[in-house]
């Protein structure tokens, strides 16, 4: 009896250690799957080699691109933002250069003329933040990366004189005022220009319309689309197209014997 009982006893303590075995096995794996992941470095920001400081929103990195907040960067290098937020637009300004851009939209305009973006301005954390090489290199600041600090490296442009010191590009000359009108022509009738558009999300109906010389040729553009626009022999045209939703800006282009004239506009809801 006492040979039966030592192997009874035997035989549980082995089962009792193999069931305990494997209670530990899942608390092993969870404590594994539970550890925290390292901290990403921190994406920082510099001017001249000079830290600029993000008090809130700080910059990030989203599809392979830096993007940060427009504010600390206009004042730290100096030009004007706007923000509107009917239309959702980030304007900006510096000396003869104006920088438009409509939040999610891969597209901007820096005088007028419409370049395709990797990345869109976006809100992050009730913050407006646009993709900072654009912006730097769209303003003529020379823009670097340091993949080992994960910082952005903006500075001013420099050429090299034949003492072999550096200096700053001297600004191009501005035309005087007698230029300028030389060159305008008003083939638009600019006041009459009005642009709507009707949201059936997610589809948009777009409307311009307005008055322009009879005899010139008209091409309305959203936002990197053109099209060709009939003119009534009154001068007065418009145009409707639907396509997708989230379009907020216009322009009208008129050209008659090799002159041009141009209007850019926003839309406004008429919902």
């Amino acid at each position: 009896m006492n040979l039966i009982g030592n192997g009874v006893d035997i035989l549980l303590k082995k089962l009792a250690s193999f069931v305990l075995a494997i209670a530990l096995v899942p608390m092993a794996t969870f404590s594994a799957a539970a550890a925290p992941a390292p901290a990403q470095t921190a994406v920082k920001v510099e001017y001249n080699k000079k830290a600029i400081v993000f008090p809130d929103q700080k910059p990030l990195i989203r599809d392979s691109r830096t993007l940060v907040p427009i504010r600390p960067i206009a004042e730290t290098l100096g030009f004007k933002v706007d923000w509107n937020e009917k239309t959702r637009t980030v304007t900006i300004d510096k000396g003869n250069d104006n920088i438009r851009l409509v939040v999610t939209q891969k597209i901007a305009k820096k005088n007028g003329q419409t370049i395709n973006l990797d990345v869109p301005a976006q809100i992050v954390n009730q913050r407006t933040v646009v993709p900072v090489r654009f912006i730097a290199e769209a303003l003529s600041y020379k823009v670097d990366w340091d993949p080992a600090t994960q910082t952005v490296l903006i500075a001013d442009q420099a050429v090299a004189n034949p003492n072999g010191t550096e200096e700053k590009p001297q600004e191009q000359t501005k035309p005087t005022e007698e230029g300028k009108k030389q060159d305008t022509v008003s083939l638009i009738d600019k006041e009459s220009v009005v642009g709507q558009f009707f949201t059936f999300s997610p589809m948009g109906i777009y409307k311009v319309a307005g008055k322009v010389d009879p005899k010139a040729t008209v091409i309305v553009d959203l936002e990197g689309t053109s099209y060709s626009v009939d003119v009534k022999s009154d001068g007065t045209f418009e145009f409707y197209q639907t396509t997708h939703d989230g379009i907020r800006n216009f322009t009208v282009k008129a050209e008659l014997d090799g002159k041009q004239d141009t209007f850019e506009g926003e839309l406004q809801s008429a919902n």
